[in-house]
């Protein structure tokens, strides 16, 4: 079965999966400029002051996950200026992909992610659909929970709404901070989740169960979540 990658993160939990099952991986380059695009229409949503919290978060969450580069353990890596694209899509059937492998991204369109003959499999750090979007871990502590979930699912037009192949989750390890909190349990949720997917390809079985209706989508915090948490971590 060819099992192709496809991530906007050359040093993350993309890498960290082919460093245990190497193959090629397709990257988005394109990432900077739609993240401005979408930072702004967050902002609309949750306010200005959510602009240090997002920056704060996006540091710590990337030390928290970082991992091998992916030229380092991809058997190959074909650069594209989006994963929405044609590029993308040539890359997909020419590397003859039966299953394509989305970790780290943000929306894939229709078209590029039903081409491969099984669809393309999201490992989502969240429970649905209770926590759809993120970002996990946070929004598990603002919440007052002791634990974080994974999913593993088929991707569709939604977002976090496809259906359930696997799911699962770990102790959040909660320290004084949360940039040290996230360096403890984010790896630990790497790997569960990595697990889970492992198990799901090993078995071939991608029917999945479909996800209640429902639920909800989380998004970028806003100050007053933010320094709630940082409190809830420190009493």
């Amino acid at each position: 079965m060819n099992v192709v990658v496809l991530t906007r993160n050359p040093q993350g939990i993309a890498s960290r999966f082919l460093a245990r099952r190497p193959g090629p991986a397709i990257l988005d380059e394109a990432v900077g400029r739609r993240d401005v695009r979408r930072t702004l229409r967050k902002l609309r949503r949750v306010g200005i002051t959510a602009a240090p919290v997002g920056l704060a978060l996006r540091r710590a969450y990337s030390d928290a996950g970082s991992g091998p580069t992916l030229e380092s353990v991809a058997t190959e890596v074909v650069r594209v200026p989006s994963l929405n694209g044609e590029e993308a899509r040539d890359a997909l059937r020419r590397l003859g992909a039966d299953v394509a492998i989305s970790l780290d991204n943000a929306i894939i369109r229709p078209e590029t992610f039903s081409l491969p003959t099984h669809g393309t499999i999201n490992v989502h750090h969240g429970a649905v659909p209770g926590y759809r979007g993120g970002p996990p871990v946070f929004w598990e502590l603002r919440d007052g929970l002791e634990r974080v979930g994974f999913t593993i699912h088929l991707i569709d037009a939604g977002i976090d709404t496809g259906p359930v192949l696997a799911h699962g989750d770990v102790p959040i390890e909660r320290r004084r901070t949360l940039a040290e909190t996230l360096a403890a349990t984010i790896p630990r949720l790497h790997e569960a989740s990595l697990n889970a997917l492992e198990a799901v390809l090993d078995g071939a079985t991608f029917e999945g169960e479909r996800q209640p209706s429902g639920g909800r989508h989380r998004t970028t915090p806003s100050l007053g979540d933010y320094l709630h948490v940082r409190k809830s971590l420190r009493d």
